[in-house]
């Protein structure tokens, strides 16, 4: 609070003061009071004049500073009326009570909305898993009546399966703490079931696979890692082009332990690259003949993060993709299981 802003604040008050004192002065004089008493008497109103006026600069330059300085070192903004002290001028009072029902308010809408978003995904949950029910029918239908018609049904169905993992899992983001658990797991298990999901789309496409060095531990919750990896290797297949090859490695070294999902598709623009994790985002290959949602890199970014991953993407057009999820050691997962045989080598 600056002083230059008081004062001009108080001129009327100032004023009116000044023109209380010169009344008192005249009619002191009317009554033939003495000169010294009339001294005497405006010196103790100026000095309280000047004692009231400072003071009050004093009480509410402290608060004012006070309240800026909590403002600017609080992380939660909304909570600074819990780090305030007491106010004993009214105005004071009166921005500490304004601040708590703003944040009682403010608690209410949050604990709304809240509870909306949990309703959501708990429909979205029952809505999966129903949906899943007539899938499953057709998948049994197409296994028994097996021809190039149903073949063609069953992939399509897949399909669709996919896409509603994907709204699961999306879901699920929104609060992700309620939903992984992470423990100590192999690499290679995790992939091999991602291959296994799609190992139908890699005998049509004729696609040549290469996994080494695989047989590495790795703190993550098996579930979303997963769909995560699952997610790349569907996007490595969707955009391959001719002698497809996607090669999945690890490498180790003493901060992580790197996934590495490389193909030879037909590759991401340069002006793509920078935007493919956004949400939404499906860039000119996506729009053309693959009918992209933009949501599958999303959704392996959101979660990595959510996982304490880092992943990274590169790519150049006509040559092909890398995909690189990075497993920290030492990162907060360790903490979360305590200690084990992250980033070791299986001995199976």
């Amino acid at each position: 609070m600056k002083f230059i802003d008081y004062f001009k604040e108080r001129i009327p008050l100032i004023f009116i003061y000044f023109v209380v004192v010169t009344l008192i002065t005249f009619i002191l004089m009317v009554f033939r009071v003495y000169y010294t008493g009339i001294m005497m008497i405006l010196f103790l109103l100026i000095i309280l004049g000047l004692f009231m006026f400072f003071y009050g600069f004093y009480q509410k330059k402290t608060f004012y500073d006070n309240l800026y300085s909590i403002l600017n070192n609080i992380d939660n903004k909304t909570l600074i009326h819990e780090a305030m002290d007491e106010a004993y001028f009214t105005e004071g009072k009166i921005l500490l009570d304004v601040l708590r029902e703003t944040d009682k308010y403010k608690i209410e809408e949050i604990n709304k909305y809240k509870f909306m978003q949990e309703e959501f995904q708990e429909f979205m949950e029952l809505w999966v898993h129903e949906i899943k029910t007539p899938l499953a029918a057709i998948n049994l239908i197409t296994e028994n009546n097996k021809n190039k018609i149903t073949n063609s049904i069953n992939e399509e169905a897949k399909k669709i399966d996919g896409f509603i993992e994907m709204i699961l899992f999306y879901a699920r983001s929104q609060m992700p703490e309620k939903d992984y658990i992470i423990k100590n797991c192999k690499l290679n298990d995790i992939i091999n079931k991602v291959i296994i999901r799609n190992k139908n789309s890699f005998l049509e496409k004729n696609i040549c696979l290469d996994m080494r060095d695989l047989n590495v531990f790795v703190r993550t919750d098996s579930k979303w890692m997963e769909f995560i990896i699952n997610q790349i290797i569907v996007n490595s297949i969707k955009y391959a082009q001719d002698n497809p090859l996607i090669e999945i490695y690890s490498v180790s070294d003493k901060e992580s332990v790197s996934l590495i999902i490389q193909d030879n598709g037909i590759g991401i623009s340069a002006k793509d690259l920078p935007r493919v994790f956004e949400k939404g985002f499906t860039g000119e290959n996506g729009r053309s003949k693959y009918n992209s949602t933009g949501m599958g890199l999303y959704l392996v970014k959101k979660l990595c993060l959510a996982l304490g991953n880092n992943v990274l993407i590169d790519s150049t057009l006509g040559v092909g993709t890398t995909v690189k999820i990075v497993f920290p050691i030492g990162s907060f997962t360790d903490k979360m299981i305590g200690d084990g045989n992250y980033g070791t080598k299986s001995k199976e």
